[in-house]
């Protein structure tokens, strides 16, 4: 028997979601639910005499869950 584990990233909720139903239709299992991941950060962009200087604010975020079947 082997363990087959997969993970799934989305930037979009509903393609998570239909990721999930694809792959329990091939007997996966769901490990750890759908969850979303936040991560904040900053850009920088030269300004003049090459200075570096802040311009805002990023937010990202993803949608992922851990999925996994056995395979004899």
């Amino acid at each position: 028997m082997k363990v087959q584990e997969t993970t799934i990233r989305r930037m979009r909720k509903y393609e998570a979601e239909q990721a999930i139903k694809d792959l329990q239709k091939r007997s996966y299992e769901i490990v750890s639910p759908l969850m979303e991941k936040k991560r904040e950060g900053k850009r920088f962009g030269a300004q003049e005499y090459k200075r570096v200087a802040f311009i805002e604010h990023t937010m990202s975020s993803v949608w992922m869950a851990k999925l996994r079947r056995v395979v004899e």
